[in-house]
């Protein structure tokens, strides 16, 4: 694989750092679509700047909005940046991409934290998106997931699920993790939510019926999950998958990347799409996974011990 098919993390660094033109794409307008109000945004968009700063665009203009995950609002947002203004809109996360490719199919558009891409139905293929959408994709590792959590936990034989039903990365991580559980020959139960208001009672719900929760981790659910993991404390569940923010708060574990190298990596490939580079023929960057962060604090806690070698490899311990 190399730089003009699937980009690997190594060279997203190669893209961010070449010398910039003097002021080529300076004063151009970059629209933003955070979608939400999560750690993890804020470490997508920080990235987004500083990526987009590497490639010359020190002096871009931005226009960030945030609907919090409100549909009507999310409408209005994307109706907004379709009208014009926009030289290339970011959005982070399936649905905020979803949107904005209802509402336009002509401005350039460069995705960010979206796990499916092509299940999704917003591009073709990972090597040649097709239309005027392009970005970078993080397909969450859940099997590796429900894995690890069995490792540290190997009694556990009911998994709870929360997740945004009818979204397109929720439902097909959820579908994967559904399988892999399976496969254990283990039972799952499904907690659905219709917004991020819901996942603290979708949490309530699950308690005394299941023996863990795993986030499959659309933006929604992501954005809602400290309330769940408040339950979840509360009631001695272990929790996992969802990303860095939900292991800080509380989960034992997940599968993650480096945000901040994400939002970098975006901010790279929409200094391309302003130079120029059709999104149509531009690939799908795909970073490296970090590894697993693991929350050892909670671990402990809940009288649960992560595996010598589990820790060792731990791309990030708290």
């Amino acid at each position: 694989m190399n730089c003009k098919q699937i980009i690997a993390l190594g060279c997203v660094a190669t893209l961010a750092s070449f010398p910039a033109v003097a002021s080529d794409i300076d004063g151009r307008t970059v629209c933003v679509n955070r979608y939400a109000s999560a750690p993890v945004i804020d470490e997508v968009v920080d990235g987004l700047r500083a990526g987009l700063a590497e490639a010359g665009g020190e002096g871009v203009a931005y226009n960030i909005q945030n609907p919090e995950a409100d549909a009507a609002t999310q409408q209005i947002v994307s109706q907004q940046f379709a009208a014009g203004g926009c030289d290339v809109i970011i959005t982070v996360g399936t649905a905020a991409t979803q949107a904005i490719q209802q509402a336009t199919s002509t401005v350039p558009v460069v995705f960010l934290a979206v796990s499916t891409p092509v299940e999704s139905g917003l591009i073709e293929a990972l090597e040649r998106p097709g239309g005027n959408i392009t970005g970078v994709s993080d397909p969450l590792p859940v099997e590796a997931e429900v894995d690890g959590m069995l490792a540290i936990k190997p009694s556990i034989r009911t998994i709870g699920l929360i997740y945004r039903v009818g979204d397109a990365a929720g439902d097909v991580l959820a579908a994967r993790a559904r399988t892999r559980i399976e496969e254990h020959g283990l039972a799952h139960v499904t907690a659905g939510i219709a917004n991020a208001g819901e996942v603290t009672q979708a949490a309530q719900s699950l308690v005394g019926r299941v023996d863990a929760i795993q986030f499959p981790c659309d933006t929604t659910t992501m954005s809602g999950v400290v309330g769940a993991l408040a339950v979840v404390e509360e009631n001695g569940i272990p929790a996992f998958g969802c990303t860095t923010n939900s292991v800080q708060q509380g989960a034992v574990l997940a599968g993650s990347y480096n945000y901040h190298d994400v939002g970098r990596a975006a901010g790279a490939l929409a200094a391309q799409v302003l130079r120029g580079a059709d999104p149509a023929e531009t690939p799908i960057v795909v970073p490296e996974i970090g590894g697993f962060e693991l929350n050892a604090t909670v671990a402990e806690q809940l009288g649960l011990t992560i595996p010598q070698d589990m820790l060792d490899n731990a791309f990030a311990t708290y």
